[in-house]
């Protein structure tokens, strides 16, 4: 069998009790559909009860990619017979029509499943998993896509995957790499699968020390940390098949800034589970504790579990009153203000874990109160980030968290030395405990000893071997990575997020991962016939700037003259940077030009460029 996407013929149909975030994707698909071929096809909501079209879900929710309908044509309600027909009423498919849902959820696949029109017994009761298959869509009359997703992200993963077969790259909007055009999109049997079930639970990045660049852009396009913002960054997780965000907390409140608390509405409409970062406990962010804090307040103004235990508890409640009906890790514990020590360096190692096993017991209880007694089914995190981790340790004369059975259930978010290396990992004994554990990976980072914000720096194959040696010490249920403002870090995100994905196929079991991985993403982004000069490069720059962050570079980190440092580093520059202008040169005046001047030739020449100014100051001096 072969499908054939067509115009005026390809619909994608969905019924309207199906998710809104799935009905809100396929609106994107759609979008994909004419960047490839010029044409949008309609997503059409069919009835699933007996009622008029204007009776059936909002016009918002069935608007393509979920804009308003001013932006494109609203997404057409249609019926049959009033309803989709009952498992066994002979309900033929429409050939050359996308059929889409969620299991349980959705009237139009439990009745193609209900009438044994399809097999759904690899996907149902998985986690984020979907079937991509093509069926007969009655005798002689042609093939049906169908997609069932276990869940709604299994779905809306499903429905991606038919951008992916499009050529449609996840950085299609934030680094404009323009889908090649095609006459004809053509689907055979032997791309009918089964996906897996991801490797991590929860994958996604941390938007931080994102000013002055990303939240410069922000105010300028969207006018500030809003919904019409957060939707391109939600929408580029579920196309790196991510699921979870720390959004940005500079300057802004993730669930006031949508206006309001639209920002979390949508992400949980999405289906992108959120989390406050390593230190905004209870759904509430650093910055909102500013604005509601104060003597006259029911919160009180110390940010201090001791000497303010009463408006905590209250500031906390309401975080978790407002948030706790939306699917979220809660961030549990407590640490200062400003990302710094709670108690000061006065403070005893005794007393740190004291107050912290008071505060996080106090967090249980209120976290029972305020979403539900089953503590184990509230997915929860604690950071042992910075100074937490000697408390989480402890020492020979003062046992830490570790131990603790107030721990249990909560995953215990363990950190790099935030430049890529393991400290801590699970001792094989702790395997299996409840809550599990997670990472808190770098790509960007602000702090001592020194900051690096700028271009990526970032080598794969690093990231192969500390994220491997992550996986296999059993720190499997979260992986967060901070990106800084995102935009530089466009390749190693997209790897960390499939080694998280599919660590089947990228993990251990494959020591040409890191070499595998990069060749495809740039087939992916550019294509096969510049493939080999463009993976030289970046692979080459990122290599160069992993050696010494460009932050770190000085007049003396290769000496000017012994060995020859200084000649061979400036050589090497210099034909990276004459490599990567005769290969744009080859993009001048095409589609991709601009993706190739963000992802590749900008940082490999500035890279390069601050490369040599160091290297010319040595030889100066």
């Amino acid at each position: 069998m072969k499908y054939r996407i067509e115009e005026n013929k390809t619909k994608i149909h969905l019924s309207d009790d199906e998710w809104p975030g799935v009905i809100r994707v396929a609106g994107y698909v759609a979008g994909d559909v004419e960047l490839v071929m010029g044409f949008r096809p309609e997503v059409a909501i069919l009835l699933s009860t007996k009622k008029n079209p204007e009776s059936g879900p909002e016009t918002e929710a069935l608007s393509p990619g979920g804009k308003s309908p001013e932006s494109g044509p609203e997404a057409e309600a249609l019926s049959l017979d009033g309803e989709i027909p009952e498992a066994g009423d002979g309900f033929d498919l429409w050939p050359g029509c996308v059929y889409a849902g969620t299991l349980g959820r959705s009237a139009l696949i439990d009745g193609l499943v209900g009438s044994g029109r399809l097999d759904v017994s690899k996907v149902k009761g998985k986690r984020e998993v979907y079937s991509f298959g093509l069926i007969n869509a009655g005798e002689g009359e042609g093939t049906a896509l169908v997609i069932a997703g276990s869940d709604k992200r299994g779905t809306i993963y499903g429905l991606f995957h038919l951008s992916e077969l499009m050529g449609v790259s996840p950085w299609t909007w934030f680094a404009d790499v323009a889908p090649a055009h095609r006459d004809e999109v053509t689907i055979t049997e032997a791309e009918d699968v089964v996906s897996r079930e991801p490797s991590v639970k929860y994958r996604g990045f941390f938007i931080n020390d994102e000013w002055p660049s990303f939240g410069n852009w922000t105010f300028e396009h969207f006018g500030g940390f809003t919904a019409g913002m957060y939707e391109h960054v939600f929408e580029l997780l579920l196309r790196l098949k991510a699921n979870y965000l720390w959004p940005a907390m500079w300057s802004s409140n993730f669930s006031c800034d949508g206006p309001g608390l639209k920002n979390a509405e949508l992400a949980d409409e999405m289906g992108i589970v959120m989390s406050s970062s390593h230190h905004e406990p209870c759904l509430r962010h650093s910055e909102e504790w500013d604005l509601v804090k104060g003597d006259d307040t029911p919160y009180g103004s110390a940010w201090n579990f001791d000497r303010n235990r009463e408006g905590l508890i209250n500031y906390w409640r309401e975080g978790l009153e407002r948030n706790g009906r939306f699917e979220n890790v809660i961030t549990v514990g407590m640490r200062g203000e400003r990302d710094s020590e709670i108690l000061g360096r006065e403070a005893t190692l005794r007393e740190n874990i004291d107050y912290l096993k008071d505060v996080i017991t106090a967090q249980n209880d209120l976290i029972r109160e305020t979403i539900g007694p089953d503590l184990d089914g509230i997915p929860r995190m604690l950071a042992i980030y910075k100074e937490v981790e000697r408390y989480y340790y402890g020492d020979a004369d003062n046992e830490g968290l570790r131990t603790w059975d107030g721990l249990n259930g909560i995953t215990c978010m363990l950190c790099e030395d935030n430049f890529g290396n393991m400290r801590g990992l699970p001792e094989r004994s702790e395997i299996g405990r409840r809550g599990g554990f997670g990472m808190y990976y770098h790509f960007d980072y602000h702090g001592d000893p020194v900051s690096y914000e700028w271009v990526c720096s970032t080598h794969l194959a690093k990231v192969w071997e500390q994220m491997t040696l992550c996986y296999e010490s059993g720190v499997r249920e979260i992986w967060i990575v901070n990106v800084g403002d995102l935009k530089p870090q466009e390749l190693p995100i997209s790897y960390f997020m499939d080694l998280a994905y599919d660590y089947d196929k990228w993990g251990l079991s494959n020591g040409d991962s890191a070499l595998q991985y990069l060749h495809k993403w740039v087939v992916d982004q550019f294509g096969p016939d510049d493939a080999g000069m463009i993976i030289t490069l970046l692979n080459e720059y990122t290599r160069i700037n992993s050696m010494r962050k460009p932050e770190s570079l000085r007049s003396d980190t290769y000496h000017p003259f012994c060995f020859g440092e200084s000649a061979f580093m400036s050589g090497l520059a210099d034909t990276l940077v004459n490599r990567a202008r005769e290969t744009e040169k080859r993009f001048e005046g095409t589609p991709l030009h601009d993706a190739y001047r963000e992802l590749v030739g900008f940082p490999v020449e500035a890279s390069m460029n601050v490369l040599k100014m160091q290297l010319a100051a040595g030889r100066n001096e």
